[in-house]
């Protein structure tokens, strides 16, 4: 067992997107495998002053703050202390702070960290920075294990002059490395961790770690999808609920999604979904795609969000084939969840995906990715079999309409096998990957990383 401080700029449910709640799905990991844990986080003194109201009965504000140096300028800022249920039985510390941008955030976390260390408040033996506006605060303990994670796989640009600003006299690294976050972040660590194999390989080339000790490595750690909110079994935006031992509650799920989008389902008919249309994303593929399907037994749902001129296309379509192409939700994530939890499959264009999150959560709702075969998708997902029965996903090249097209057939053909279906969805839930797979991977870098 080991004491851990947790660093990161947000954590649901007080803080919002996805760095935010796989923070708080970790963070759980760590406390459930018996690590003592403490979670040092910012939000906003509205937000901090209604914790309850969020999920987090447990915050009250300490009687004395904590010093922060924003510029070289001290400011005094609130502390709230507690534990909570949302991530079960960790420690929280939660700064009170607006967010002026991410050099703003960055000096903050890391003079807020000093100021504990120094006052005995923060021991660890293992600091973990959770993103790059965590980079100052790493080196603020004397924690023996320090790990730098970069959860979405990818870097920010260089610090504008007045983010840098706020900084003060801390150091950016070498001149190559300029106003780096990722430099500071990596020249007090002693591992760096990204989210797959290919988002390392992408860090490694990146200029802003160039600069990092030649004896320093950059790992891939697979990042869980097995929070709370996706739990099938137990989430309350599901019009029915399901688990691997019981999977009714999925087709009463589909069966929803059906009235309440007059969707043209038959009994072994594909149910499509989408992720949303993004111009980051590959669309133009599936655009190309969707009027080919016509003549299948397949209907395709789409996030009714996303780009806007994609999103148009889609209409007309939806208009020239009535219940067999629907626009449907909104940006919420419980209209994620629920679309998820009715779909068959789900879509996946993102040719750059960094963290495979998206295959995950779909794994976990017993959903079958089809994705390209590259990014993290093609690091994590297996190629389904059918001789064998084996496999996690249907992988497509993403070059051309057809590659794609024909991944969306085979889903179509393996639907229509009523005996081959169930099996392949509690083989996806069982795939799903977890939490306490990342805590135990981390873990073991607490040893190779410890210079003791």
């Amino acid at each position: 067992m080991r004491d851990i401080l947790f660093i990161t700029d947000a954590i649901a449910p007080l803080g919002a997107g996805e760095d935010a709640v796989a923070a708080a799905g970790l963070t759980r990991a760590f406390v459930a495998a018996g690590h003592r844990t403490t979670v040092l986080s910012l939000c906003s003194p509205a937000i901090a002053e209604d914790a309850a109201a969020y999920g987090m009965p447990g915050l009250a504000r300490r009687l004395s703050g904590v010093e922060a140096q924003i510029g070289g300028r001290a400011v005094e800022l609130a502390l709230y202390e507690g534990r909570a249920a949302a991530v079960t039985d960790a420690r929280i510390l939660m700064v009170a702070a607006e967010s002026h941008g991410r050099g703003h955030i960055t000096a903050v976390l890391g003079s807020t960290v000093e100021s504990l260390a120094k006052s005995g408040a923060v021991n660890p033996d293992v600091t973990i920075g959770w993103g790059e506006t965590s980079a100052a605060a790493l080196s603020g303990t004397a924690a023996a294990v320090r790990l730098f994670v970069l959860p979405a796989g990818r870097l920010g640009p260089l610090l504008a002059e007045d983010e840098a600003a706020a900084l003060g006299t801390i150091s950016y690294g070498d001149d190559s490395a300029g106003r780096s976050l990722a430099a500071l972040g990596a020249s007090s660590a002693n591992a760096i961790v990204a989210p797959s194999p290919s988002a390392a390989r992408s860090l490694e080339a990146d200029p802003g770690l160039a600069s990092r000790a030649a004896d320093e490595p950059l790992l891939a750690v697979r990042l869980g999808s097995d929070e709370a909110s996706n739990d099938p079994a137990t989430d309350p935006a599901l019009p029915a609920h399901y688990s691997l031992d019981s999977l009714s509650g999925k087709v009463e799920c589909r069966r929803a999604l059906a009235r309440r989008a007059s969707l043209a389902l038959g009994p072994r008919t594909l149910l499509l979904a989408t992720a949303p249309l993004d111009r980051a994303s590959s669309v133009a593929n599936l655009l190309a795609v969707l009027p080919r399907l016509s003549t299948f037994d397949v209907v395709v749902v789409i996030p009714a969000h996303g780009d806007r001129d994609a999103l148009d296309r889609v209409r007309v379509m939806a208009i020239e084939h009535p219940g067999r192409i629907a626009l449907v939700g909104d940006e919420e994530p419980t209209s994620r969840r629920q679309l998820l939890a009715a779909a068959d499959a789900v879509l996946l264009c993102d040719e750059d995906d960094r963290t495979g999150r998206a295959a995950g959560s779909a794994l976990r709702a017993g959903t079958l990715p089809i994705a390209p075969g590259v990014g993290a998708t093609g690091d994590y997902l297996v190629d389904y079999d059918p001789s064998s029965g084996t496999g996690s996903a249907f992988l497509y090249a993403g070059t051309t309409p057809f590659e794609m097209e024909s991944a969306i057939r085979r889903a179509i053909t393996l639907r229509a096998d009523a005996d081959a279906w169930p099996v392949l969805t509690k083989a996806l839930m069982t795939n799903a990957p977890t939490w306490a797979a990342t805590a135990a991977r981390i873990d073991s870098l607490f040893y190779t990383t410890d210079p003791a």
